[in-house]
């Protein structure tokens, strides 16, 4: 780093000196690494994060300038990690923030705003990619193609599963760039799709699609997730040159990339034009048992053995062995998850217990127990209690426990469940059927109310003379007048939802809202969507399988917190309360625990935490990817430094348990 490769000052002395830590010899081996290419193999809480800041961290000391030092993560999570590793450190934050530190989708879309002109809109929800899909359908149909018209095994309109199931497929083409790398001249035919592992129909709709996205060449009409990832690496794979833009690296020195192991080919095309027009240094770190996006085309070998083969300087491997973050006890554990040796040089003891519940309920106040316990403890920060799920629907329960413990949490992954929009339809219906709207004290709130009862209700608004509007331009119009006076919301839903929707979903939502006025004692929210027989509304308005999995499972655990009202106006009011507390919760940011998913906190780390719902049919989870739920179950657990509790069914304990149990813990958390 601005020294030759052979220099021996470069091989023996460090320039940066750290403050908070002293480097290992593994640590320092790699900060000063005089490797044009460098991999570090890690095992997690090995201070992988910390080890790529030392290596920023000494290039800047030894004046390469921060803007022409580029580290690139997987998540935004993994970029927030590295900035707070170099501020600890000792490197000032006025420097961090000149450093390029951003995730490989947000630096790709920086880079094609530049080419494109301005931003493009991102839809991220199936229901906004459906009208593309089918009309990408409808398209194939139209020119089927005369030699293989017999292999097509079209969708119906309204075929749900299909829709999923290209979003999928879409993702897993987009990642590996498998039809771009391997089609070249061939005819895209059933063979050629069966060569690259996809079927036919799917392929075909596939680049039926992409074609209606990239209508205009020169800019696509809309992007999806890591759509800028895979755009930016088609260019490159096009021979796009990239030098003249001002956004594209010229003078990099540095280029550093976290989370290696969940890189895919369009990352790893992105990279390798990196380092083609940079005179840089590069360092990637990773752990290959952390992969758990394979959806995404995440792939171990970018790291083991792809950069190496394709790049002309010899690859350096370096191990980081030791975990810093917890101790023998837990990393004794995760060896056993991920079926490796692993070892500590941690100076603290990690606890590690194993408690079991009887039911749900049980759990979440397991959870809330041991989070009033660390509050307890002298100085314990709330910030450094995290619960990790492995599904959003798991914090309803524990939301509640903690509202009435008066412990204030932060979401992270998902939103809280009072603003799931499953649960703003059923808020909306308790509003109409109490006929207060004003209860719900934040005017957004209303608003997504308001959009979740039309979007659930498949309905329509006719206004007499404005026939020609769009229905999102009636839309917006009737939200704003309802928002701004609530006492409207009962008028709007008789005579524009209730009229203009299907008989059908006229008469099942009416019967909910009978329910909701009429009712009262246990068995509310049962008997509200059983009006609604709720899983074929559901079934009708959602497109991904997935998506239908986790509003079920919402609903169903959102009429389990109900069971407790007397009456539907009281539940009504203890949803709005939430909401409430959850805003106050994030106001109060270092005074709240965290409450995450598992994906949402790779790369980051807590003194405390809580890993509940340990269950069969929950975790792992039913008909995933057996490794990659086991990759997710090791995410989890190293997330720990200091305690780790792991809640599990008395009942129906996890079938991970037998690893887990394998080796006693035998200590308790607190």
């Amino acid at each position: 780093m601005n020294l030759p490769a052979g220099h021996a000052s470069a091989k023996t002395i460090a320039h940066f000196v750290p403050k908070a830590i002293v480097p290992t010899a593994e640590q320092l081996a790699i900060q000063i690494s005089p490797a044009r290419m460098a991999i570090v193999e890690a095992n997690a809480g090995a201070s992988k994060t910390t080890v790529l800041a030392l290596r920023m961290a000494e290039a800047w000391t030894r004046h390469t300038h921060p803007d022409n030092i580029l580290a690139l993560t997987y998540t935004e999570a993994a970029s927030t990690a590295l900035k707070a590793a170099l501020r600890k450190l000792g490197v000032a934050a006025a420097v961090v923030a000149q450093f390029r530190i951003a995730t490989f989708e947000d630096f790709c879309t920086e880079v094609l705003a530049e080419i494109e002109g301005g931003a493009v809109p991102v839809y991220t929800e199936a229901e906004q990619l459906s009208p593309f899909i089918w009309q990408a359908v409808d398209w194939v149909a139209e020119h089927p193609g005369a030699r293989w018209r017999s292999e097509l095994l079209m969708p119906t309109l309204g075929d749900h599963g299909m829709t999923d199931a290209f979003l999928q497929q879409a993702e897993v083409l987009k990642g590996t760039m498998a039809d771009l790398l391997q089609r070249e001249e061939q005819t895209v035919s059933p063979d050629y799709a069966a060569s690259i592992g996809v079927e036919y129909t799917q392929l075909r709709i596939f680049l039926a699609f992409e074609k209606i996205r990239r209508a205009n060449p020169e800019k696509p009409a809309f992007r999806s997730r890591q759509d800028a990832t895979y755009d930016l690496a088609c260019m490159i794979h096009a021979g796009e040159a990239l030098r003249h833009h001002a956004r594209w690296p010229r003078t990099a020195r540095v280029i550093v990339v976290d989370e290696m192991h969940d890189m895919n080919q369009a990352m790893f095309t992105v990279l390798q034009a990196l380092l083609a027009s940079n005179r840089a240094f590069f360092c990637g770190v990773g752990d290959i048992d952390q992969v758990i996006h394979k959806a995404a085309g995440a792939d171990a070998r970018f790291m083991r053995t792809e950069l190496a083969a394709q790049n002309t300087h010899n690859t350096v491997f370096y191990p980081l062995t030791h975990s810093f973050r917890f101790s023998a006890t837990l990393a004794g554990l995760a060896g056993r998850i991920a079926g490796k040796p692993y070892a500590s040089m941690a100076s603290h003891d990690t606890e590690v217990a194993v408690v079991r519940y009887q039911h749900t309920a049980d759990c979440a106040q397991q959870v809330v127990q041991a989070a009033q316990a660390w509050k307890a403890r002298p100085k314990a920060k709330m910030a450094e209690f995290a619960v990790l799920l492995r599904h959003a629907h798991q914090s309803v329960e524990i939301e509640n426990a903690l509202i009435e413990a008066g412990i204030p949490y932060t979401t992270q992954g998902f939103d809280s469940y009072v603003m799931r929009p499953e649960v703003l339809f059923v808020r909306g219906l308790l509003a109409v059927a109490a006929d207060d709207l004003s209860s719900v004290a934040v005017e957004a709130t209303r608003r997504e109310v308001m959009r979740a009862l039309m979007f659930f209700s498949a309905s329509r608004i006719q206004v007499e003379g404005r026939e020609r509007e769009s229905q999102q331009d009636l839309l917006d119009d009737a939200i704003r007048s309802v928002t701004d006076n609530p006492l409207f919301l009962t008028s709007f839903f008789e005579n524009q939802i209730l009229r203009n929707a299907e008989p059908a979903t006229r008469q099942r939502l009416a019967a909910a809202v009978q329910v909701a006025r009429s009712h009262s004692g246990p068995g509310l929210l049962q008997a509200l969507l059983a009006a609604l027989q709720i899983q074929a509304l559901v079934n009708n308005v959602l497109v991904s399988h997935q998506r239908r999995i986790e509003a079920a499972a919402n609903l169903a655990w959102l009429a389990r917190a109900a069971e407790r009202f007397a009456s539907p106006t009281q539940f009504f009011q203890h949803l709005n309360a939430a909401e409430q507390k959850q805003r106050e919760s994030k106001n109060a940011k270092a005074a709240s625990l965290v409450l995450a998913s598992i994906a949402s906190v790779k790369g980051l780390e807590f003194d405390c935490v809580s890993l509940p719902y340990l269950a069969q049919g929950e975790f792992p989870a039913p008909h995933a990817d057996a490794q990659e739920e086991l990759n997710t179950l090791y995410v989890g657990i190293t997330r720990a430094r200091r305690f780790l509790t792991l809640h599990a069914s008395a009942e129906r304990p996890s079938e991970f348990m037998g690893r887990i149990e394998k080796k006693a813990p035998g200590k308790k958390a607190p």
